[in-house]
């Protein structure tokens, strides 16, 4: 009985998904400008022609590797998309950006050190600027309207707490069994933005 039109478009997906994640290993262990699409076709299992049916480029596949880590991030952010962040929805975006980490710790820790090297990835992250504008601007208007004196620093001096607690929670899977730890960091982050500058 020949396959419909669904079975072939599961097929394709299951594909893909199968091309994205043997890449994703291996730029992570071997660096992006050193693996070929040979190796991922290889280790795939699968004919390097296949592989380019999928993907025209290992470019494509970077960029779609860096597109599943940034749509799984911003989909916890402004949860109502009325482009007006509150205090719910900012402790609910640190806390689910913390709960998918704990429950897909071996991909973040990949998508991590990819993002970590220099070179290709630049331009698949600069497909994402206009998103990153948009989510500082909120998140800018979100900490004046919680006390901020000194928003820019403050967005500043969030972003990179959260990204440090980001690296260290891929890195030391203990710290996110610690109780209520997605609590204290985002307590941390209200104290910084609602604390007035003093001289």
């Amino acid at each position: 009985m020949p396959r419909t039109q669904e079975q072939f478009n599961e097929i394709r997906k299951q594909k893909r998904e199968l091309i994205i994640d043997t890449a994703l290993e291996l730029f992570a262990e071997h660096g992006y400008h050193a693996t070929t699409m040979s190796q991922i076709a290889k280790k795939a299992s699968i004919s390097k022609g296949l592989a380019y049916n999928y993907f025209e480029s290992k470019q494509e596949i970077l960029d779609e590797i860096v597109k599943k880590g940034f749509d799984s991030v911003y989909a916890h952010f402004d949860l109502d998309h009325d482009g007006t962040l509150t205090d719910e929805e900012f402790r609910y975006f640190v806390n689910e950006t913390f709960n998918m980490l704990t429950q897909n710790r071996s991909f973040w820790k990949l998508f991590m050190t990819l993002m970590l090297q220099t070179g290709s990835v630049e331009s698949s992250r600069g497909k994402y600027s206009k998103t990153s504008e948009n989510i500082v601007s909120m998140l800018n208007r979100f900490i004046i309207s919680a006390g901020s004196t000194n928003p820019e620093s403050d967005v500043l001096s969030i972003a990179f707490l959260l990204k440090g607690a980001f690296l260290v929670s891929v890195t030391n899977p203990d710290i996110t069994k610690q109780e209520n730890i997605t609590d204290k960091i985002t307590e941390a982050c209200f104290r910084l933005i609602t604390k007035k500058n003093e001289k």
